[in-house]
């Protein structure tokens, strides 16, 4: 029996702050499915109607097909010439280079993020905190109680935690997240929902995205060391 072959050593933050600097959206539609990418277009703000995601699955445009589209592509498929040139124009627009903040280490550069995202202000105090309400959570709360067995359960059939990787950090991590929307949801009687595998333009694919019906709360990632998030 052949022995496995060795893992690939790990990404220095430099590498992965490069290989992220040359990645373009365009790199990450195109290896959607139909109905993830219709999924994607719809957070969009494209003015799609359900009558043109009908034609992308008669079609079955796929993200790698839909890079390949042009407005006269588009047109000939069905769809009007207002989405067909809006489509057409948004498929431009994925060629841009998708950045994380860290990579913004100037002045200049911070103002430049902080306009995109339309914050008042030149430096980082202008950008509004995050001021957490603590709820005091009933020890048998059925979610709670939920929680604590599935990460009892799972505990038993790790075999060690101490060299663990960033997967198994999320199977500890998704059962906490999970409580965690159900809690929320029921305290505040509003649709909290879980996106797994999410791109997000500044990160690119994420293991958790928290969102407050279209609004993006929080990002979550299951590092090997630690849990990360970001509000």
């Amino acid at each position: 029996m052949s022995s496995p072959s060795a893992s690939p050593p790990s990404s220095t933050s430099s590498t992965l702050t490069e290989e992220r600097s040359t990645c373009t959206m365009a790199d990450v539609v195109k290896d959607l499915d139909t109905e993830e990418h219709i999924n994607y277009l719809w957070k969009k703000d494209l003015k799609l109607k359900e009558s043109h995601f009908k034609i992308f699955r008669k079609e079955e445009i796929t993200g790698s097909a839909f890079l390949d589209m042009t407005e006269d592509r588009f047109r000939s498929i069905g769809l009007a010439l207002g989405p067909a040139m809006a489509l057409a124009k948004f498929i431009e627009s994925l060629d841009q280079k998708l950045r994380s903040f860290s990579s913004y280490k100037t002045l200049e550069k911070l103002k430049d993020v902080l306009r995109k995202y339309k914050v008042n202000g030149e430096d980082i105090t202008s950008i509004k905190q995050f001021n957490p309400v603590f709820e005091e959570i009933d020890d048998n709360d059925k979610s709670v109680e939920q929680c604590m067995n599935e990460i009892l359960l799972r505990l038993t059939n790790v075999k060690s935690m101490i060299e663990a990787n960033e997967a198994t950090r999320c199977e500890f991590t998704s059962s906490i997240l999970h409580a965690s929307i159900a809690i929320a949801r029921r305290l505040t009687d509003k649709e909290i929902n879980i996106e797994l595998q999410r791109d997000i333009s500044a990160f690119g694919r994420v293991n958790y995205v928290i969102t407050g019906m279209e609004d993006l709360l929080c990002i979550t990632e299951g590092k090997p060391r630690n849990v990360m998030s970001k509000i």
